[in-house]
C-alpha cells in the first residue's frame, strides 16, 4: 500500500483526520503492516503491547475473563488504554486472520501530546466519546436551527407595566412600543395581556378601560431561558397552543418576548401548519388530513439533523392533540367530563415517533355506567386505525372492555397484578405505569397512580421480579460478533427496551410520576438514585439507539416494507457501528446495575 493509500485509509478513521499533515506524515513513517493468525493473543493483563493497532482486514475480540466485551473489524482501532496507562484489564485475541497497521507506542503518545483533538478522543470518558462520534457523524446534517439558542433569534422588546396601572395607560404605552402584547409585573412575577384577551375580557364584557391591568392579565407568563434551544421554544408553543413566550435570564429577569412568527422564520418546516390544521379540524375527515402529514414532518425534521428526542417530543405533542380532538369529536360532551382518555406504553412515554401501534385506555368515574361508553370507544379505535395508527397486537385499546372500566375496577386490577405475579401482569403494569392523560378528567388517572404507589410500598420482591424484565433480551455487546453473526439486529430488544424497563423500574420504586424515559433519567439523577456518569451515559446511548431505529424505520417506509425494530448492521458506517457498540456496552453495564440494585440475583 502506497503512502498516499495509507494516508487516505487513516484519514477516514476518526480521530486520525484531526492530525495535521506533518503529524500524519510522522505517524505513517513509524507505522508498519503486520499479520497475525487466528487465535493469536495480542494483549493480556500480563502482555502489554508496544504498538497501537488499526485493522485493515480481520476480526479481533476483546475479553474480560471468558466474556466477550467487544469485537473489532476493518477500520477499528485498539488499544489506546494499554499504551496510555501501561496496563490492561482485558485480553485481545484474533478471531479471524488479522492484517493491521501497527503504530509505534512512542509515536502514538507523541501525537496525543501534540494534537488536542486527538488526545481528547482517547482520554475522554465514554459519554464524551459518544458525543464526539455523533458530532462527526451528523455534523453535516445539523441545521442552524438545531444549534441555535433562543438568544440567537429576534427578541421583541417587552412593554412592561406595573400592577395598578390603568388599562388605558398600558394600551397607550403598548402602541408606543408598536406591540400588541402588554406584560404586567407583579413583584417578581410576570403576567400577559394580548389583543385576544382584550376582546374577550374588555370589549365583550363591556368593562371600563380604567380598570387595573392585573384584573385581566394571565399569570404567570410562560417563559424560557435565553440559553435554551430554539427548538424547545417551538415545542412549548405547540404544546400550549400559544403564539408567544417570555425570554428570561438565569436571574428570572424578563429580557424580551419571543414570537411564534420569529421562530418559524428562523426555521421553515410545516409543523406549525399541521398544528393549525389540527386546531381548525371540525370533523374527522379534516383531522385525518392533518394526521397524514405527520410522516412528512418527521422526514423533514430528521433530514435537517434534528435530534431524535426533540422529534419525539414535538411529534408526541401533535399526536396528543389529534387524540384529544378525536375524543372530543366522537364522544358526546356530557360523557367527556366523567372519563379520562389515556395513552400508554411508548405513546405514554412520548417516545413513539412513527405510528407503529396504539396503546390506549379509558378510565371512567366510579358510579358512572361504563356500558354507555363502549360504542363510542369502538368508533374511536376504528377512527385511529383509519388515521394510520395500527391496532395493538395485544389488543391494548379502548375498544377492549379490559381497558375501558371504572376507577375502582382498575384499582382491583392493579391489586391482582401485584399480588399474583406473572409475566403478563408485569407487562400490563409496566404499560399502565407509563400512562398519560390526553383528554377528559386527568384527576382520575392521578388517583390511580397514587393508589398504585401506595400498593407497592415495601413490595421489594415484586419490584425485583418487575425489574427482572430488564434482562429479558440479550444485548449484543455481551455475545460474539454481532456484526457477522447476523445481518439484522433487533435494536429495541437489545438496547432500547432494557433502558426503558430498567429506568421504569427505578422510577416506580422512587414514585416518579414523569413518564418519558429521558426525563425519568434526569429526575433519578437528581434523587441520587443513579450516578451522574451513568445518567449521562444512558442519555447518550438512548439517543443513539433511537436515532438508528428511526433511520431504519424511515428507510423501510421509503422501500414500502413492513415496519419492525430490526436494523441491517451491514449498512452501518464505521462511526455508526462504533456508536452502536459503545451504546450496547452502556446497556450491558446498566443491566448489571439493575441486577445489583434490585437484588435480582437472589430470585434468579
Amino acid at each position: 500500500m502506497s503512502l498516499r493509500d495509507q494516508k487516505s485509509f487513516l484519514s477516514k478513521i476518526h480521530p486520525f483526520e484531526l492530525l495535521s499533515n506533518e503529524q500524519m506524515d510522522l505517524c505513517i513513517r513509524h507505522m508498519d503492516i503486520a499479520y497475525y493468525p487466528k487465535n493469536e493473543i495480542l494483549i493480556t493483563p500480563e502482555k502489554i503491547p508496544n504498538h497501537f493497532f488499526v485493522i485493515i482486514k480481520g476480526i479481533v475480540h476483546e475479553y474480560k475473563e471468558e466474556e466477550i466485551l467487544m469485537d473489532y473489524h476493518q477500520q477499528d482501532s485498539f488499544d489506546s488504554n494499554s499504551l496510555i496507562y501501561g496496563k490492561s484489564k482485558n485480553s485481545f485475541k484474533v478471531y479471524e486472520d488479522l492484517i493491521c497497521y501497527e503504530i509505534e507506542k512512542d509515536i502514538f503518545l507523541e501525537l496525543i501530546e501534540q494534537n488536542e483533538g486527538f488526545k481528547n478522543f482517547f482520554l475522554n470518558n465514554l459519554v464524551n466519546k459518544l458525543q464526539t462520534l455523533k458530532d462527526k457523524e451528523y455534523k453535516s446534517d445539523l441545521s442552524s436551527f438545531m444549534i441555535a439558542k433562543v438568544s440567537d433569534t429576534i427578541l421583541r422588546k417587552p412593554c412592561i407595566v406595573e400592577t395598578g396601572t390603568k388599562l388605558i395607560d398600558a394600551i397607550d404605552k403598548s402602541m408606543k412600543y408598536s406591540t400588541s402584547t402588554i406584560i404586567v409585573k407583579k413583584d417578581n412575577e410576570y403576567g400577559i395581556i394580548t389583543d385576544s384577551l382584550l376582546k374577550v375580557k374588555v370589549l365583550l364584557e363591556g368593562r371600563d378601560l380604567s380598570i387595573p391591568v392585573e384584573s385581566i392579565a394571565i399569570f404567570p407568563l410562560l417563559s424560557i431561558n435565553k440559553e435554551d434551544y430554539l427548538f424547545d421554544a417551538l415545542t412549548l408553543l405547540i404544546k400550549k397552543s400559544i403564539k408567544r413566550i417570555g425570554v428570561i435570564n438565569t436571574k428570572g429577569e424578563l429580557l424580551g418576548i419571543l414570537e411564534q412568527i420569529d421562530i418559524l422564520s428562523h426555521f421553515a418546516n410545516h409543523t406549525y401548519v399541521v398544528d393549525t390544521k389540527i386546531k381548525n379540524a371540525n370533523n374527522l375527515e379534516d383531522l385525518k388530513d392533518a394526521s397524514n402529514e405527520l410522516i412528512s414532518t418527521i422526514k423533514t425534521l430528521n433530514a435537517k439533523g434534528v435530534k431524535v428526542n426533540h422529534i419525539s417530543s414535538l411529534i408526541g405533542q401533535l399526536n396528543i392533540k389529534i387524540y384529544r380532538k378525536v375524543y372530543r369529536l366522537i364522544l358526546p360532551k356530557e360523557l367527556q367530563k366523567d372519563a379520562c382518555f389515556i395513552v400508554m406504553g411508548s405513546e405514554g412515554r412520548n417516545e413513539q415517533i412513527i405510528k407503529t401501534d396504539q396503546d390506549n385506555a379509558l378510565v371512567v368515574k366510579d358510579g358512572i355506567d361504563v356500558e354507555q361508553y363502549r360504542p363510542y370507544m369502538e368508533k374511536l379505535t376504528e377512527t385511529l386505525i383509519d388515521f394510520g395508527y395500527p391496532p395493538c397486537p395485544g389488543n391494548i385499546m379502548v375498544s377492549n372492555p379490559f381497558w375501558c372500566k371504572t376507577v375502582q375496577d382498575y384499582k382491583n386490577e392493579t391489586a391482582k397484578w401485584i399480588e399474583a405475579p406473572a409475566m403478563q401482569n408485569y407487562m400490563d403494569l409496566a404499560i399502565f405505569f407509563d400512562s398519560f392523560s390526553v383528554a377528559g378528567d386527568k384527576e382520575l388517572l392521578i388517583n390511580l397512580k397514587e393508589d398504585l404507589f401506595n400498593k407497592l410500598h415495601d413490595k421489594d420482591v415484586f419490584m425485583a421480579y418487575f425489574a427482572k424484565a430488564t434482562l429479558t433480551f440479550d444485548t449484543p455487546s455481551t455475545v460474539a460478533n454481532f456484526m457477522t453473526k447476523t445481518y439484522y439486529l433487533d435494536i429495541k430488544k437489545g438496547g432500547i427496551f432494557p433502558i426503558v424497563q430498567g429506568i421504569r423500574s427505578l422510577a416506580l420504586r422512587e414514585r416518579i410520576r414523569e413518564t418519558t424515559t429521558v426525563k425519568r433519567i434526569k429526575i433519578l439523577e437528581q434523587k441520587k438514585a443513579i450516578e451522574p456518569q451513568m445518567a449521562n451515559e444512558l442519555l447518550e446511548a438512548f439517543d443513539v439507539l433511537n436515532t438508528l431505529r428511526l433511520k431504519a424505520h424511515l428507510q423501510k417506509l421509503q422501500d414500502g416494507k413492513k415496519l419492525n425494530n430490526e436494523i441491517d448492521t451491514h449498512t452501518l458506517g464505521k462511526i455508526e457501528r462504533d456508536l452502536l457498540k459503545d451504546s450496547f456496552k452502556i446497556v450491558s453495564n446498566f443491566k448489571k446495575f439493575i441486577i445489583y440494585t434490585f437484588r435480582i440475583d437472589k430470585i434468579l
